[in-house]
């Protein structure tokens, strides 16, 4: 993983109307009047490229982030062996929890996969934002409760069942992290070898 040495850029109207788009089709809705607006303003916009870290495990990282374009993995350790548990695609919010809430060093690490574009938000002005506008407490209850839910179709459809029929499930559900992510980093999350999953990449597209 190497370090980051991002680009940030201003937040414009169109990246504004972007981004909500992708939150609103990620999430599933987006509440009215400003408070989108607001938060999203607060924001700047960073650049990285593949293997660069965003956040590093045993470092107190507490700022929001939401992906605008790109794909990012979370990565801790099974023992002392790197194990990738979990991907963020372009209208995820995401954050290290540990940091955000308790203001502890976050025990994992977020890395992007490919060439990727962030907004990222201080957590004080986040919780501005949540203070003033009642919507955006409100949306981002819901966004919780969809974690919730993320977490357990998480664990029914990839924890259970075969490799082969764990890596059809994904590719169903996100066949872009097959395209844009290395195989290795894939085989991981899938707790598979690079080569076992190499086969099962070459069974599914030979069928």
């Amino acid at each position: 993983m190497r370090a980051f040495t991002y680009n940030s850029l201003i937040v414009e109207n169109a990246d504004i109307e972007l981004l909500k788009s992708l939150l609103a089709k990620e999430l599933g809705y987006l509440p009215g009047g400003d408070g989108i607006d607001a938060l999203l303003r607060r924001g700047q916009l960073m650049d990285f490229r593949g293997g660069e870290a965003i956040i590093e495990a045993g470092c107190n990282c507490p700022d929001v982030y939401i992906v605008k374009d790109g794909i990012v993995r979370f990565i801790d350790m099974n023992g002392d062996k790197e194990r990738t548990f979990a991907f963020a695609m372009a209208g995820t919010i995401f954050m290290s929890k540990h940091s955000f809430v308790m203001s502890r060093p976050s025990y994992y690490s977020v890395e992007a996969c490919c060439q990727t574009e962030l907004l990222r938000i201080s957590r004080d002005d986040f919780w501005n934002v949540v203070e003033e506008y009642k919507e955006v407490a409100l949306w981002m209850l819901r966004y919780a409760y969809g974690e919730l839910f993320y977490q357990e179709h998480k664990n029914a459809a990839v924890h259970n069942g075969s490799a082969r029929e764990r890596y059809q499930n994904m590719f169903g559900d996100r066949p872009e992290i097959i395209e844009k992510v290395p195989q290795k980093i894939i085989a991981s999350y899938l707790g598979v070898t690079p080569e076992y999953f190499s086969r099962l990449k070459k069974e599914y597209f030979h069928r």
